[in-house]
């Protein structure tokens, strides 16, 4: 479908190359079932999702912003009445989280090694620099790009940035990635070319509504492997 017509093929990090909102899951998971003392575990998550998206603005994405978003989540759910030891656990397992291993998504190296002779590849990701780096760092996969950036939001004016820089035609360029608000609609909104990975689970703060998605072209496959047969020359 893009032979010929793609030069650089970009990929995002989180969900995409690695495992990544899972974590975040069984964060919210076990920190609504402690606060269930207080509160419905249902209710404390609603309002860690709302603290959290406006947390984003301030403090940017990642895991430090979840903590600070959780602990203050958790004040609101039950003033005066959480425990010190409470949010001890709560950045304890923030800590966890920081300190977890990188679990690489199936089939992602191969594509990787694949594309790596034909097309220019980048790896473009947001949150914080230092935990999008040590993911980096732990996955090995930094060998397979000519570029990597890190980005504090991924946006049209953000993308734009990037083919500028990197002297990336529109037409020329292909984002693959998990989530359609951020990998998908600003790539196809400003005339690059967009394939969507859907991950098994995906942050309230990524999903779109269907009348965003009105004429917005892209393709959507349900692995790595099936990018192949798009773009191999």
């Amino acid at each position: 479908m893009f032979h010929g017509k793609v030069r650089a093929v970009a990929f995002d990090a989180d969900d995409t190359l690695w495992v990544n909102e899972p974590f975040f899951d069984r964060a919210k998971a076990e920190i609504a079932e402690m606060m269930s003392a207080y509160i419905p575990a249902e209710e404390f998550t609603r309002i860690l999702e709302k603290t959290q998206s406006r947390n984003v603005a301030v403090f940017g994405y990642g895991v430090k912003c979840f903590v600070i978003s959780m602990i203050e989540a958790a004040n609101i759910a039950a003033p005066d009445k959480i425990k010190s030891s409470e949010i001890e656990h709560i950045i304890a397992v923030g800590r966890a989280m920081l300190t977890a291993p990188v679990e690489p998504i199936a089939g992602v190296e191969e594509v990787l090694r694949t594309l790596g002779s034909d097309y220019e590849l980048l790896m473009i990701t947001k949150g914080d620099v230092a935990e999008q780096q040590r993911k980096i760092s732990l996955s090995g996969m930094s060998v397979y790009f000519d570029h990597i950036e890190i980005l504090a939001e991924k946006d049209e004016a953000a993308y734009e940035r990037i083919l500028h820089k990197h002297s990336i035609r529109h037409d020329e360029f292909l984002m693959v990635g998990n989530s359609v608000k951020s990998d998908i609609l600003p790539v196809v909104g400003i005339g690059g070319r967009a394939v969507h990975i859907p991950f098994h689970t995906t942050w309230v703060h990524e999903v779109v509504c269907e009348d965003d998605l009105c004429g917005r072209e892209y393709v959507e496959i349900s692995k790595a492997g099936e990018l192949l047969p798009l773009l191999t020359r």
